[in-house]
């Protein structure tokens, strides 16, 4: 009996094995194959979205129309007629607006990428050309600019063919960023105060209010008109009301920690910080958001409401290009060629949501202007002249580093693409820590609010 029992141990660990084994990697003797290539960008260089005192320094780094005009040549925007909702990190006016740096990171972004996907994705057979690409956009004019800078230099400068590259910015500002306003739910909005309130978070605020006191004190002389009713970011919305975070009142209250920070970040790569404040500080500051970020994204709950709709639609994308390529290896009917390359021009934000929706190995920054991360969907192939399909594999990178996939026991490099669309659409609960019930639950799509707190 015992043997009989260590006999089906043995099968049942060689089975696991074997199966974590082919979850983690293809077989050494197959071949991989290119199929096709997701870019999720974040836009160059911007000004800062809060409005500050000297509009005419701002506008001084913004590029010059006619620089604008040349990289709109040969794309053409789509938006729905009833238009697309204005974000508080639009900008107005020099404000959040990409700069002539931006400009010219995203030309060399367009460049690197090309010279990245030649000869792996685009082939002599089917070489670079706009109707193998297809654009999506927030309806910002950074991103709108940004994608259309990365145009230039991905190919290479010339002169692109009619029709135009469609820019879709349909309906985009409601899901391509995590605090979307209004939210995708307004669930979301109460889960966001929910999570805001655990204790870890409650401290981590109380530690670093004297910083936040500080830093908008330094920034007070440089606060334009309407920059207190600027508003944005996840958890922070709410961070212009007079409520504190522990529920008292207060005459005075710091900017939010979003402001602060993209504020600093403009202001010292141009050598314009207020005198008190230091290096050091912004650091400090960035640092802080960063985590906040993190922290909160990081729950499954909160990060499939924020980012579940565009990471399921990158998984769609993937799946209908397996069949549409299966379908063009079966037939020689003529048929609608589906694009290489997707490139999506978003956000910071973007980007950390997604990482966090994707359970994808955190970077050790913040992604930086021009940041993109790439989603390569490869075909694994017998090796041999069979050209036998064995399975689809989808590998992860931010700015060329591979990202590794903490869905599984051990991080992986690629992950199986079917594996990702289950991933994808895992059920999650939230549950009060007193009582045990139920609070929140993430299913089918849908947040769900499941008890008053």
């Amino acid at each position: 009996m015992a043997k009989t029992s260590l006999l089906l141990l043995s099968v049942c660990l060689l089975v696991a094995s074997s199966s974590a084994s082919s979850f983690s990697k293809p077989n050494p003797t197959s071949k991989l194959r290119l199929q096709q290539v997701l870019v999720v960008h974040r836009h160059g260089d911007r000004s800062p979205i809060t409005p500050l005192k000297d509009e005419d320094f701002w506008q001084s780094q913004l590029p010059q129309p006619h620089v604008l005009e040349g990289i709109a040549k040969g794309t053409a925007l789509v938006r729905p007629p009833e238009g697309n909702p204005i974000h508080g990190a639009h900008g107005r006016g020099p404000f959040g607006q990409l700069t002539m740096m931006g400009v010219l990171q995203m030309a060399s972004l367009g460049e690197r990428l090309r010279e990245e996907l030649q000869d792996t994705l685009f082939t002599d057979e089917k070489p670079l050309h706009p109707s193998r690409i297809r654009i999506i956009s927030t309806d910002f004019p950074r991103t709108i600019q940004s994608v259309q800078a990365l145009l230039t230099g991905l190919f290479e400068g010339a002169q692109l063919d009619a029709p135009a590259i469609e820019i879709d910015v349909r309906r985009t500002n409601s899901y391509l960023i995590p605090d979307p306003q209004p939210r995708q739910s307004p669930t979301q909005l109460v889960l966001e105060s929910h999570l805001a309130k655990r204790p870890h978070l409650v401290e981590k605020e109380k530690e670093l209010n004297e910083l936040a006191h500080k830093v908008t004190d330094a920034l007070q002389d440089h606060l334009g008109e309407g920059a207190m009713g600027v508003s944005f970011g996840i958890g922070e919305e709410k961070s212009q009301d007079d409520d504190d975070i522990d529920g008292t009142k207060k005459k005075k209250k710091p900017l939010a920690w979003a402001k602060l920070a993209e504020i600093l970040t403009c202001l010292h790569s141009r050598d314009l910080l207020p005198p008190t404040l230091s290096k050091e500080d912004v650091e400090q500051v960035n640092k802080h958001v960063a985590w906040r970020w993190f922290e909160n994204l990081s729950h499954p709950v909160l990060a499939k409401s924020a980012m579940w709709k565009f990471a399921n639609k990158m998984v769609e994308d993937m799946e209908h290009k397996v069949e549409c390529a299966k379908r063009e290896d079966e037939s020689s009917e003529e048929h609608i060629e589906e694009p290489l390359l997707c490139i999506y021009s978003a956000h910071d934000s973007t980007l950390i949501g997604l990482l966090c929706v994707l359970q994808l190995e955190q970077p050790e920054s913040w992604p930086e202007y021009g940041s993109y991360l790439k989603a390569e969907l490869i075909q694994e192939e017998k090796d041999g002249d069979s050209k036998e399909v064995l399975q689809h594999w989808v590998r992860f990178s931010l700015n060329g580093q591979v990202l590794r996939s903490t869905w599984t026991n051990e991080p992986a490099d690629m992950v199986p693409l079917s594996k990702l669309s289950e991933m994808i659409h895992s059920e999650h609960d939230i549950y009060c820590e007193h009582t045990g019930s139920k609070l929140f639950t993430w299913k089918n799509g849908a947040l769900v609010h499941t008890k008053s707190q």
